[in-house]
C-alpha cells in the first residue's frame, strides 16, 4: 500500500486513541466522583465483586483513558510501538465493554458503539503494524 494510506491509517488511529482516551478519562473521572451524574444506579452492582463504582471508575480512568491518551502521544510523536499500543488499547477497550455486559447487562448504546470503536482502534493498529513491516 502506499505511504498516503499508511499516513491516513496512523491518523486514524491517533483520532480513535484521542477520543476513547478522553472518554474514559471523563467516564472514570464521573465514576469516581459522582456515579448518579451518569445515572448508574448501585443495584446494578449486586451481583458483581463491587459495592460501588469507585473501582470500576479507576480501571476505566487508568486503563482506558490513560492508556489511549499515552497512545495518542505515541502516535504523534512518531514514537516505536505507537500502532502496537493503539492496538492493545483498543481490545483492552473492548474487553472492558465485554466484562460490563457480562456483569450487569446491555444497558446502553454506548455499550456497541464504544466495543465497536475499540475494535476499529484494534484493527487500525493492526494494519498500521502490518504496513510499517512491509517496508
Amino acid at each position: 500500500m502506499s505511504k498516503k494510506t499508511k499516513t491516513n491509517l496512523i491518523i486514524i488511529l491517533g483520532v480513535m486513541q484521542l477520543f476513547n482516551g478522553l472518554s474514559g478519562l471523563l467516564g472514570g473521572f464521573m465514576l469516581i466522583d459522582d456515579p448518579s451524574s451518569l445515572s448508574m444506579k448501585l443495584e446494578w452492582l449486586e451481583n458483581t465483586p463491587f459495592t460501588d463504582f469507585l473501582f470500576p471508575g479507576i480501571i476505566l480512568f487508568l486503563f482506558v483513558g490513560l492508556g489511549n491518551v499515552f497512545g495518542f502521544w505515541l502516535t504523534f510523536k512518531k514514537k516505536n510501538k505507537r500502532a502496537q499500543f493503539g492496538s492493545i488499547f483498543g481490545l483492552i477497550l473492548m474487553i472492558w465493554i465485554i466484562a460490563q455486559i457480562a456483569f450487569i447487562g446491555y444497558k446502553d448504546f454506548l455499550q456497541p458503539l464504544y466495543f465497536t470503536s475499540g475494535l476499529f482502534q484494534a484493527i487500525t493498529g493492526i494494519a498500521v503494524v502490518r504496513l510499517t513491516a512491509e517496508r
